[in-house]
């Protein structure tokens, strides 16, 4: 019963607590910021489920969970990073990506926003998860390590999809099938009969879709890195779950996402780009196999709801991907012109702080859509628009040269991971998906694990030393 103590709390104890309570957690973060960072990345999977089933009242301090743990860690790296942390430099064009990042603080001083708090916020939302990629490097010790916990980390799916089948199972009336902000939310169904689209343990279907690309290629990498353990709980378990889960949530953009990254491993596996173990092309579609088996025959009314949905659509993947971002594109720059309404405007919870805080209303609303390219323009202008994807871009860059030049059997399959999780993600949502935003930077600084190098380099190569036995040649001696 503790755990639902604080839905029965008033707002102004709700405050007070939160606060001494992320003080303690910053301060806790601080000299832990390795783990603390960890522990952010394992909240942002469960965050929802606190959301909507722990903290129903608090949702919105539940929502800065793992960004007080974040924010203690990030203070630790910036202001006084470990000895070991000082003695590498990562190899990116820091001082590029910062200015960029800049360039995203005038629509912030946008007069449309009326609140200081809400235009941080604003700022938050695009910029705060942007640190990971530089600390990310520095998290692992070692490289088994890193494989090792990310294994486990991996199998987090296992009882999400669990939950995810249960929710399938359960009716729409079901406890287990609510979304954050609930009252103001009508649960999401396939179209037609009575079964609901999944969340699990996320607020709402973005955000299980989004785990569901991410934890999918996740398993993928790992099973193409030679040290990776437990392989046959991956194959046969969490990735066949993460199939199911797939028809479940009805989200045909992470089914295409998947065919797309499971083709891109596939290619680079056959052609000697990918340096994996000897038999992963083998694990591989063993692995398919298993998961076109498991949802043929466990989940079959899970395949035959996703693909009359798929049927009686009326889009399709040109639309999704070239038409629809085409029109937003130009209906945002029609709508906000040069300024843009200001960052974060259109953001959900930047209304609920509106009412919270009792900050009168914006004089001029902006317009949502149902793309994120246009959302952002329609937000921060054109201008801040491209610093923001040029920022993108350069990272995605990046990853793919630092892939193709990689011939590391470990780092080799997470490159190939972030560079083909990247790639779709520049069409979709990041800003407004928060779970997507604090993955995708993640797995951004993971891959960017090979750019680290020594300051400090030896200037002189020792000479290797004669034997002390060997024979003395006479000037004459050829």
């Amino acid at each position: 019963m503790s755990l639902f103590f604080a839905a029965k709390m008033t707002g102004m104890e709700l405050a007070t607590y939160g606060l001494i309570a992320a003080s303690v957690v910053a301060l806790w973060s601080y000299s832990n910021w390795r783990m603390a960072v960890k522990i952010a990345l394992v909240i942002a999977l469960f965050e929802g489920a606190i959301r909507k089933w722990v903290m129903p009242g608090a949702q919105e301090l539940a929502y800065f969970l793992k960004d007080i743990f974040l924010f203690g860690a990030y203070l630790k790296f910036m202001i006084s990073p470990d000895l070991d942390v000082r003695a590498y430099r990562l190899n990116l064009p820091v001082l590029l990506i910062c200015v960029l990042g800049v360039l995203l603080v005038p629509p912030a001083l946008n007069t449309n926003i009326g609140s200081s708090i809400l235009a941080l916020y604003g700022l938050k939302i695009y910029l705060y998860y942007v640190p990971l990629v530089f600390m990310m490097p520095y998290l692992f010790r070692t490289r088994d390590e890193m494989v090792r916990q990310l294994t486990w980390f991996s199998m987090l799916a296992i009882p999400i999809c669990v939950l995810g089948v249960l929710q399938f199972r359960a009716g729409s009336a079901s406890p287990l099938n609510v979304y954050a902000q609930s009252s103001a939310e009508n649960i999401s169904g396939f179209g037609f009969g009575e079964k609901v689209r999944i969340t699990g343990t996320f607020s709402y279907i973005t955000g299980h879709s989004t785990f569901i690309i991410f934890f999918s290629t996740l398993c993928i990498a790992l099973l193409a890195i030679p040290q990776t353990r437990h392989k046959w709980v991956i194959t046969f378990i969490t990735l066949p779950l993460l199939a199911a889960n797939s028809l479940m949530n009805g989200s045909r953009s992470s089914m295409y996402t998947m065919v797309l990254i499971i083709a891109g491993y596939l290619l680079a596996s056959m052609t000697g780009r990918l340096v994996a173990s000897k038999n992963f092309t083998s694990i591989l579609v063993v692995g398919l196999v298993s998961c076109a088996m498991a949802g043929s025959y466990f989940f079959y009314e899970a395949y035959f709801m996703f693909s009359t949905r798929a049927k009686v659509s009326n889009d399709n993947i040109a639309f999704r991907a070239v038409q629809h971002p085409l029109w937003s594109i130009q209906q945002s720059l029609k709508d906000g012109g040069i300024t843009g309404f200001g960052i974060g405007m259109a953001h959900p919870a930047s209304d609920g702080m509106r009412r919270g805080l009792k900050i009168p209303p914006a004089k001029n609303k902006c317009p949502v859509y149902d793309q994120e390219v246009g959302q952002i323009i329609a937000e921060v202008g054109p201008i801040s628009a491209i610093a923001w994807y040029m920022l993108r871009i350069i990272l995605l860059l990046s990853v793919w040269k630092v892939f193709f030049q990689c011939r590391d059997p470990v780092y080799s399959p997470i490159l190939l991971m972030a560079a083909l999780i990247s790639t779709p993600y520049m069409l979709m949502g990041v800003i407004y998906n928060h779970t997507a935003n604090i993955l995708l930077f993640a797995v951004h600084g993971l891959a960017f694990s090979m750019l680290l190098e020594p300051l400090v380099k030896r200037r002189y190569t020792r000479q290797p030393m004669t034997p002390i036995h060997a024979p003395k040649l006479s000037p004459g001696t050829n």
